[in-house]
């Protein structure tokens, strides 16, 4: 009989709590580094400038989870917000607008889910493709100008929740819920991990996978439309330039959040406190006056560090197990 006690396992305590303890860090070093940072106003601020990339990140966690990616998110942001522009310059009809910019991105991500689950194209080339030709669209249907104005759609920015919580915070929150209770508690988000932990048992187990990863491009669509329209209504504008590398500040917040690359493992929320965190960064480096071209550097540097360590830690896991 064998009765070696199991020793404890840091690595799979740091892959469930890890992003916390980060962002703990994050936030501590914040606080030390300027006394504006722990103020109601900036924390709402820091919320507020998360909201976008965490909706994005709702989308694109459900799609690096079943063993995908999206890097055409953000010019499917500033095509969004075009389109949502144009439609209320024409007429100001807030719902015609709103139901086309996510028609538009339902439509677009579908397609390239197609060429991804059924022509069997590397996610990473169709979507490259679809940034290109999405960004240009953006600039065709804008005529290369900014749509300035959005009417009553800017009202998401302006107008408060109980007087205090931007509804861009709400809608957010509300897209995290919803995207943890379908990952969660039903049967799309079991042949989500499924199809990404081992396509090749998702299949010999009945699992269409792919009818699951049009699915998940799909849902990244709305993610994507639902980006479109709070940055359109944060900037009141709709603008061909915009969402620039959103899809890959989507990647970090997922990848930092304990998302594994190689598919099957990922959180929401944790994807949230990842974007939170990157978030607190930057809030930070503004605060203190260091140049916004020094974030870029960060940034990559995060996601560098946050794939070593999931690396290792997921290695660590195995070789315990």
């Amino acid at each position: 009989m064998n009765t070696k006690k199991k020793s404890f396992n840091w690595a799979e305590l740091f892959s469930r709590f890890g992003v916390v303890a980060i962002f703990a860090l994050a936030l501590l070093a914040a606080s030390i580094a300027s006394d504006r940072f722990f103020t109601v106003v900036n924390l709402l601020s820091v919320f507020v400038q998360c909201s976008i990339v965490g909706v994005l990140a709702c989308g694109m966690t459900m799609l690096i989870v079943s063993g995908n990616t999206d890097l055409s998110a953000g010019s499917g942001v500033a095509l969004g917000g075009v389109v949502c522009g144009v439609i209320m310059k024409a007429n100001g009809n807030w719902l015609l607008a709103v139901l086309a910019t996510f028609a538009v991105l339902l439509f677009t991500c579908y397609l390239q889910s197609l060429l991804v689950a059924y022509v069997g194209l590397m996610p990473f080339i169709v979507t490259l493709a679809g940034q290109l030709a999405l960004r240009g669209a953006a600039y065709v249907v804008s005529k290369g100008a900014p749509i300035i104005g959005i009417g009553s759609i800017a009202n998401l920015s302006s107008q408060k929740f109980l007087g205090v919580f931007s509804w861009l915070i709400v809608l957010t929150v509300i897209m995290v819920a919803l995207s943890w209770s379908l990952m969660n508690y039903t049967s799309f988000g079991r042949y989500i991990y499924a199809t990404g932990g081992n396509r090749a048992a998702a299949i010999a187990a009945g699992i269409n996978t792919k009818r699951v990863i049009v699915y998940a491009y799909l849902f990244m669509g709305v993610c994507t439309a639902l980006a479109a329209i709070m940055l359109a209504a944060r900037t009141n504008s709709g603008q061909p330039t915009a969402g620039q590398a959103y899809e890959f500040d989507a990647i970090i917040a997922a990848v930092l959040g304990g998302t594994s690359m190689s598919g099957g493992v990922g959180s929401v929320v944790g994807s949230l406190i990842g974007a939170l965190t990157v978030g607190t960064i930057n809030n930070c480096m503004n605060l203190v006056g260091i140049s916004p071209y020094y974030q870029q550097i960060v940034k990559g540097i995060i996601i560098i560090i946050a794939i070593v360590i999931d690396k290792k830690t997921r290695d660590a896991v195995m070789q315990a197990d």
